[in-house]
């Protein structure tokens, strides 16, 4: 089933090219933030789906081009994220060409996991407003997996247990030394969406391809299959860490074609079997507070730092 967020934060089933709205049937909803009724609602929606399933089948619907959609999971508790999890991105930040030319990248196996801050979500045709002006913003392709029930230290075989379903993701990052949380986790760097598909129309969790295009040309081109840790390992890993609850979104990693995205620019992440999250960049860059200003933009990617 795909399950979205659209206008006014109301919650829908996504049907063919329509949507049932289900809000009603959402203990505790509310149009307003926290949003908290989300994230009961993920971990008790496998037990009601006899319920879905009739209200996709004899619902009233609306046409999908008539709706807003909004992120999927507008407040989770946290997002957890995987640096360096592909061999070939690693080589081009590290390559003659890279943004980190004759650096060593290391990968998540020296790096483990890092926190993004869940006010870094944005939804479907959201505009992203990038904090710098003199400081490269890269895209960085990725899966979203979405947390379905509290665990805790699980194993690997144990994992996909976990798994409620996944999205589309992108991690933008601004280059410098900084630590990853800072550099990543500003408002609209993790877009979601367009929904989320339940794990059980998605067959085989090592093999997702997905794919990002920037003002039309293609950049990114990957398949969890080429991760160095998987979704399994990912989720494993992360719950040995902290406890995992229900709508927590567990990012992929990003494989090569990482590039820089400019104001004015349109980013378009297309996963197979989920669909299509298209957001843009704002044409103006954030101005930072005036005794800031010259310490923001101080930082050149000429610098060595991570990726």
């Amino acid at each position: 089933m795909k399950l979205a967020v659209f206008d006014e934060a109301r919650v829908g089933l996504i049907v063919d090219h329509s949507v049932v709205d289900i809000t009603d049937w959402v203990p505790d909803w509310s149009p307003r933030w926290p949003y908290a009724w989300m994230l009961p609602f993920i971990a008790q929606f496998d037990a009601k789906r006899a319920q879905w399933e009739d209200l996709a089948a004899n619902g009233p619907r609306q046409p999908l081009d008539k709706v807003h959609l909004r992120a999927p999971v507008p407040m989770p508790s946290k997002i957890i994220a995987a640096p360096v999890n592909y061999v070939l991105h690693q080589q081009e930040m590290g390559g003659a060409k890279g943004v980190y030319a004759g650096t060593q990248v290391k990968t998540i196996e020296d790096y483990g996991l890092f926190l993004k801050p869940s006010s870094s979500i944005a939804g479907p045709d959201e505009t992203i407003t990038l904090p710098f002006a003199e400081r490269r913003t890269d895209h960085e392709a990725e899966v979203g997996v979405i947390i379905g029930r509290q665990v805790r230290n699980i194993t690997e075989d144990e994992a996909e247990q976990a798994i409620f379903g996944f999205t589309g993701l992108l991690d933008l990052s601004v280059r410098g030394p900084e630590d990853r949380p800072y550099r990543k986790g500003f408002d609209g760097f993790c877009p979601i969406g367009p929904w989320i598909v339940t794990k059980d129309e998605m067959p085989d969790i090592n093999h997702m391809t997905f794919r990002l295009w920037v003002n039309g040309a293609l950049r990114q081109e990957g398949c969890t299959q080429d991760m160095i840790y998987s979704i399994r390992r990912l989720i494993s890993l992360a719950s040995y860490q902290t406890t995992l609850f229900p709508g927590d979104i567990i990012a992929s990693g990003t494989p090569q074609g990482v590039g820089e995205v400019k104001p004015g620019d349109e980013m378009h992440l297309q996963v197979d079997g989920i669909g299509d999250l298209i957001v843009r960049v704002s044409k103006m860059t954030a101005t930072p507070p005036k005794n800031m200003g010259d310490w923001f933009n101080k930082f050149t990617v000429a610098r060595t730092v991570t990726a």
